[in-house]
C-alpha cells in the first residue's frame, strides 16, 4: 500500500481523492448501484458492501486490499500478513494430483524411514 492512503480517510474522502472527484453518477456505475447510494456514502450514512468497495477500487485502477482499509473491512495490519491459498483436489488437473499424492507419499515415506511419526494432514 502507497504512503497516500491514509487510514485516518474516510470512504468519501478516500473516493474524492482516487477519482479525482469524479461525479456522484460516475461513481455508482463503477460500484453498480445507484446514485443515491453513493450519496448515503458521502454524507456518511453508510459504508459500501466490501464487493462495492472492491470494484470501486478495480474501476479506478486502485488497489482493492487499500480500499479495504478504507472502508474499514481490513485492519492495517492484516495487510502484511502472510496470505496462504490451498487450492481444492478438485481444481487440480489429473497430473498435479498424481504428482501432490507422490510428494506425500514420498514425504510419508521419508518420515517413516528417519522414526519421524508420519503427519496426515
Amino acid at each position: 500500500m502507497d504512503q497516500t492512503s491514509g487510514v485516518g480517510e474516510t470512504w468519501w474522502e478516500y473516493l474524492n481523492r482516487v477519482t479525482d472527484r469524479a461525479s456522484q453518477v460516475e461513481i455508482a456505475r463503477a460500484a453498480g448501484v445507484d446514485p443515491a447510494s453513493v450519496s448515503r456514502w458521502k454524507l456518511g450514512k453508510n459504508t459500501p458492501s466490501a464487493d462495492r468497495v472492491i470494484a470501486v477500487a478495480r474501476h479506478f485502477g486502485r488497489n482493492p486490499v487499500e480500499a479495504l482499509v478504507v472502508a474499514r473491512y481490513l485492519e492495517p495490519r492484516e495487510v502484511d500478513a502472510s496470505i496462504e491459498l490451498a487450492a481444492s483436489a478438485a481444481a487440480l488437473t489429473d497430473d498435479e494430483l498424481i504428482t501432490a499424492v507422490r510428494r506425500r507419499l514420498e514425504l510419508a515415506r521419508g518420515m517413516a524411514a528417519s522414526g519421524s511419526p508420519v503427519s496426515h494432514d
